[in-house]
């Protein structure tokens, strides 16, 4: 674009105004208009312009420089304007989302609201910039957003409207999730894993579903409780939240409950979890209630197992035979052995109605395994002489507080009686009966199961497919950050965690389904984070990254010839967030 001065011949003379010319895009030709008119140049004549020609065109070169200054002066580099390093590494998450096809029912989900923003760009960001900087809300707008390839602006108050609107109903997001993934790929309900966790909160005073409990952290703030159930697959399903006061065992009964009834399950299903929920209650849900089968381990230090039952956790004679399992070399992984056997158990409930506490007596016909493993013996025992080790400071220095030892309290003996039964002085010494079975039983694991037909390696190969779950927590509190929360609203705080869970949904999709398992979550991760581009004047971008290993991984498993390019043009980084190579692979 540039301004000239037009001559053009009237009746009444040389009519002069000063035109600019700029290029139409839309009817594709040069176009011209005025932009300030002088007059007749009979009429401009006078002592200060002898030559209104010639002063005019000065004039008019003169705007010409200016407008080049004042254009130099705007595109030129400066601190604090619009970032040039761009992540381009969501590409991945973009195209499973854009794939996925939720766009359409946000929108109407959020079509009752008269947001300024598109609640489905807001979440999208959110979950792009939770995987590559995950941080505060008020960070994430400002330090994250920017440099989003393609990114909206959209401010932190609207952050927090938007997860405070779709908190509020985070079970239909969930849902949305699942039923678009269903349509590429079949769920395998034939097993579901389930694990609970808790998060803390960095405020003083319980509040809401902000309650004091255990935490997994062993911190003092008041914590919020997540269930996480996963598909045979190990593909997030579902996702429950809960006062952090509150008991997780009833959750798997409410979740998987939840889960058939929405997705019409009517075949059986395996529960696997942890010790941490097994319960009587939950096998009797399992097994008489949801006509379901379950595998969970059982804690052979609790008071629940028998000294009979113990014993024959370590007994080896003709009768308790165990099955070795070994490596290419013949070096020895793990031992295995199971029985099956009719087991009781019992469990009080209190009556909604009349308040009566009633008592439940069953039995179930279970299989037991017993599982070896020697590397677990040698770090298991490792562990125990170190607590020991910390114990025995209790009764040396005894202003450290039970509180203060943690796990290792549990090594403490205080005698505070005679053996006549007389109080005396209180003695602190080290619990050795209790430190010595800990180390008998180092190495050993105890799994039952409804399931009579499974061999023991089937059962214990399902049962360790639980560490998948575990990574699950691990990533969305290490890598995620999900942890710690300070958002206050109860609605803002789901909405959190609901970006956190469908991060963590793409992450496992694109890991398990789309790649095949050839490439792990944390490596994802890490290719996410790291392909950035930082654009150049002609627009070409250059390739920052910097983690070879993982780009190489990327590269060979989409067939992106360009990932390891140096220079990326414009189009080839918008094909990178168009192509259609997830779901379709």
């Amino acid at each position: 674009m540039a301004y000239y001065l037009r001559r053009e011949k009237k009746k009444k003379g040389t009519y002069l105004q000063m035109y600019e010319s700029h290029w139409d895009k839309e009817k594709k030709q040069p176009r011209s208009k005025s932009v300030m008119a002088f007059g007749y140049v009979n009429d401009l004549i006078s002592d200060e312009i002898p030559d209104p020609i010639a002063y005019y065109t000065d004039f008019v070169n003169r705007k010409n420089e200016e407008r080049t200054a004042a254009l130099a002066e705007e595109t030129r580099p400066r601190a604090f304007a619009s970032p040039v390093e761009y992540n381009l590494g969501h590409f991945l998450l973009h195209t499973l989302m854009e794939e996925l096809n939720v766009k359409e029912v946000i929108d109407i989900l959020a079509s009752q609201m008269r947001f300024q923003f598109k609640v489905y760009d807001m979440m999208a960001q959110l979950i792009f910039a939770r995987v590559i900087f995950p941080c505060s809300k008020a960070k994430t707008v400002s330090s994250v957003f920017p440099h989003l390839y393609n990114s909206f602006p959209i401010s932190e108050d609207q952050v927090y409207d938007g997860l405070s609107f779709i908190g509020a109903s985070y079970k239909k997001y969930i849902e949305l999730f699942n039923h678009c993934y269903e349509q590429h790929y079949k769920r395998d309900f034939s097993k579901v894993f389930f694990d609970c966790t808790n998060y803390y909160f960095e405020i003083d005073l319980p509040c809401g579903d902000k309650q004091k409990g255990p935490s997994k952290e062993n911190k003092h703030d008041p914590i919020i409780g997540q269930a996480l159930l996963l598909d045979a697959d190990l593909v997030p399903l579902a996702m429950q939240m809960y006062p952090g006061n509150q008991s997780e065992k009833p959750y798997i009964r409410k979740i998987i409950e939840e889960m058939k009834n929405r997705y019409q399950i009517s075949g059986k299903t395996i529960q696997v979890a942890d010790k941490g929920l097994n319960c009587a209650r939950n096998i009797y849900a399992a097994v008489k209630e949801a006509k379901d089968g379950y595998i969970f381990s059982k804690s052979i230090h609790g008071r629940n197992l028998s000294e009979k039952e113990k014993l024959w956790v370590v007994l080896e004679n003709d009768k308790n035979t165990w099955k070795n399992y070994t490596d290419k070399e013949g070096k020895l992984l793990y031992r295995l052995k199971s029985c099956v056997d009719t087991f009781s158990y019992q469990f009080k409930e209190t009556d909604p109605e009349t308040g009566e506490e009633l008592v439940t007596a069953f039995s179930v016909r279970e299989k037991r395994i017993v599982s070896y493993n020697p590397a677990l013996a040698k770090k298991q025992k490792a562990e125990i002489l170190k607590m020991a080790d910390k114990a025995s400071n209790y009764t040396t220095y005894k202003a450290m507080t039970r509180e203060e030892l943690g796990d290792c309290a549990k090594y403490v003996k205080i005698i505070n009686k005679d053996q006549n039964g007389k109080k005396i002085k209180p003695v602190i010494e080290i619990d050795q009966k209790k430190l010595n079975e800990d180390l008998k039983y180092a190495g050993y694991n105890l799994m039952v199961t409804s399931e009579l037909d499974m061999e023991p390696l089937q059962v214990y190969q399902t049962y360790h497919s639980l560490w998948k779950i575990e990574e699950s927590f691990r990533i969305t509190k290490s890598y995620l950050d999900a942890r710690p929360v300070y958002v206050q609203k109860k609605e803002t705080i789901y909405g959190h965690f609901l970006i956190c869970y469908l991060s963590l949904f793409l992450l496992r999709v694109i890991e398990i389904k789309v790649f095949k398992n050839k490439i792990n979550s944390y490596d994802l991760i890490n290719f996410i984070r790291d392909f950035r581009g930082v654009r150049g004047g002609d627009g070409v971008y250059i390739n920052i990254s910097r983690n070879q290993a993982v780009n190489e991984k990327v590269k060979e498993l989409t067939g992106l010839a360009n990932l390891d390019a140096l220079y990326l043009s414009e189009k080839e980084v918008d094909n990178l967030f168009k192509n259609r190579i997830l779901l379709d692979s």
